[in-house]
């Protein structure tokens, strides 16, 4: 087996230049990236992105499905700059506000070491479709979060232009794979929306915001990809940014929508698709025949404060760099939360939100979940029914 290391954080000094948008747009040949190698026992190693992942990401444990309703308060001041909606306490974070100089400049140089990948193994055509697939999720994920990071602070992503530009973030031409030059649009629906036939695949897109389908902390893998969907999967349709329930109608996100065309029969493909994943007060939802409107959505940065600098009370912002993401929620204090003096109001209250989740789950015992894997024998290559099995905590560890 022939592995292709990538370069992960690098520990120098890099240069972050915008992608210079002054070039003639030309539409990219998007048919170049449609062949792929079965055969092929190449394997790209993404654990420089995973290592990345674990120091900026926040685990967001899953949140029942009782909406949020209260206004968060900043005590003395009318202005709020949290995020207000319905699932604000969903999906995991990142924490952009406290990002050292050594993961920005790990996070560019690992796009352009992305980018770079294909040219130096031959071509993408030379990798099978799980790696391929595993690449092009990597590849989209890290670059909107370099393009939020360069813009930030920044509230909403879905007005937020590429770096340096005066085009959206999504629109515009700011990778460049094989020679071709390629929008975050073009990675999702001119290349793996066209060439892979299974709904699965919109869960590996994280575009930045709350509303979207939550960025794991591990990076995708191919020998893993399938069963990293599935579980993103699942967080997503059991939360209520992606499947909720009116009186009259089903709503669900609209990246359902955005992703049509892997939904032939939208409706009744769209309702197994969601039952397949669906837990039990989920699917009691699902049931009744309520007409689906793809209307749910929330386009707030997905960080820890909003998008904004302002902290109210004795100190500005500060850091949060000394909280310990995996550490065990039990250790903290019950119902205290840091004040302004260490972390902004914002990013407290999501806190304690988290903390209280974390423990409630515990005490139920459903904080963690078990799935299996197929992996090749050593002697023969093939793969039994149950080589191997990985434990998943559902804070994204794996």
């Amino acid at each position: 087996m022939r592995r292709i290391f990538l370069a992960g954080i690098a520990l120098m000094a890099f240069t972050v230049t915008p992608a210079s948008l002054a070039q003639v747009q030309v539409a990219p040949d998007l048919s170049v990236f449609a062949e792929y190698n079965d055969d092929s026992n190449m394997v790209i190693d993404h654990e420089g992105w995973s290592v990345i992942l674990r120091g900026i990401v926040l685990n967001v444990p899953p949140m029942d499905r009782d909406p949020e309703r209260t206004r968060p308060v900043q005590t003395g001041t009318r202005i709020n700059t949290a995020n207000t909606t319905r699932y604000r306490h969903e999906s995991n974070r990142i924490v952009y506000h406290v990002m050292n100089d050594e993961y920005r400049e790990g996070i560019t140089f690992l796009r352009e070491d992305l980018e770079a990948l294909p040219t130096q193994i031959g071509g993408l055509d030379r990798l099978n479709r799980d790696e391929q697939l595993a690449y092009w999720f990597n590849l989209y994920n890290v670059t909107i979060i370099e393009q939020t990071m360069l813009n930030y602070p920044v509230r909403w992503i879905n007005r937020m232009e590429a770096y340096g530009s005066d085009e959206n973030v999504f629109d515009a031409k700011i990778l460049e794979v094989e020679g071709q030059r390629l929008s975050l649009n073009d990675i999702r629906h001119g290349i793996v929306y066209a060439n892979w036939d299974d709904p699965r695949v919109m869960y590996g897109f994280f575009n930045g915001s709350v509303g979207s389908p939550e960025l794991r902390r591990s990076a995708y893998t191919g020998a893993g990809i399938w069963q990293q969907l599935d579980a993103t999967a699942r967080e997503f349709v059991n939360a209520l940014r992606g499947v909720e329930v009116s009186q009259r109608e089903l709503r669900v996100s609209e990246a359902y929508d955005e992703a049509r065309v892997l939904f032939p029969d939208f409706e009744t493909d769209l309702r197994a698709h969601l039952l397949r994943f669906a837990n039990e007060e989920t699917a009691e939802q699902l049931r009744d025949d309520r007409p689906v409107a793809a209307t749910v959505s929330d386009w707030q940065v997905a960080d820890m404060i909003n998008g904004s600098r302002r902290c109210t009370g004795v100190a500005g912002p500060s850091t949060m760099a000394s909280y310990a993401f995996g550490s065990d929620p039990q250790s903290q204090p019950t119902g205290v939360v840091a004040n302004c003096a260490t972390m902004p109001t914002n990013a407290a209250i999501l806190m304690s939100a988290v903390r209280e989740r974390r423990i409630e789950l515990l005490n139920e015992g459903r904080y963690g979940e078990v799935f299996t894997i197929d992996l090749p024998t050593l002697d023969t290559g093939s793969s039994t029914d149950a080589d191997a099995s990985e434990t998943a905590d559902e804070d994204g560890t794996e």
